[in-house]
């Protein structure tokens, strides 16, 4: 099981569905099931890759799909589309990434976008904290990063760092999933890489007071 297949039970554990989620990579929205089966109220979807939004917007009609990335300044940016379109970035590719094209995109702050939600999912293949960094901190009560325990900068944020951040907000950590790294950076860049050890982990983050 993953952290979106636990999803709606994390919301019956926390106690009241989101009232508004933000989902920042949203992908092919795999997620929406999940979301729709925890009683979230309003959903916002945000994609990068033109025709990922574009196939958000015909399949979730009921949710708000912004064409854009997310960090800290309002802009445009480079993305690097890889051979797995999930894995896509803003951050340099590393040895190993297997690009398929790069894109002009836009870029805008989450609380620009979102300035109400009260749960945000941040899947930015290393980007993590830029993103936060946009955040909108006073609304939110539930955050789910990915999070990574290797220094891999187009994987994942430091488990450590995003740690550090959501603290300083006055967030802990209510539960994590983890997987093998070695597993995942075999898929994303074929094998035979030297094996590094350490996870990817998608960690649950609450508000102070907030279960």
């Amino acid at each position: 099981m993953n952290v979106f297949e636990a999803f709606p039970a994390l919301v019956e554990r926390l106690g009241n569905p989101p009232l508004h989620l933000v989902h920042v990579g949203a992908h092919e929205g795999q997620e929406m099931r999940f979301y729709r089966a925890a009683d979230v109220g309003r959903i916002t979807l945000v994609e990068p890759i033109p025709q990922l939004a574009a196939r958000l917007h015909r399949q979730h009609p009921d949710a708000v799909v912004h064409q854009c990335a997310c960090g800290s300044r309002t802009g445009t940016a480079r993305l690097t589309v890889m051979r797995h379109t999930n894995l896509s970035t803003l951050q340099e590719p590393q040895p190993g990434d297997v690009v398929d094209r790069v894109i002009d995109v836009d870029v805008r702050r989450l609380d620009d976008l979102a300035p109400d939600a009260d749960a945000a999912v941040i899947d930015a293949q290393g980007r993590e904290l830029d993103v936060l960094e946009g955040a909108p901190w006073p609304s939110l009560r539930l955050l789910i990063v990915e999070t990574s325990t290797v220094d891999d900068p187009t994987m994942a944020a430091g488990y450590g760092d995003v740690s550090v951040l959501a603290a300083r907000y006055g967030f802990y950590e209510f539960d994590r999933w983890s997987r093998d790294y070695d597993e995942v950076n075999a898929w994303a860049r074929g094998p035979g890489r030297p094996r590094r050890g350490g996870e990817i982990r998608d960690v649950v983050f609450v508000r102070e007071g907030c279960a």
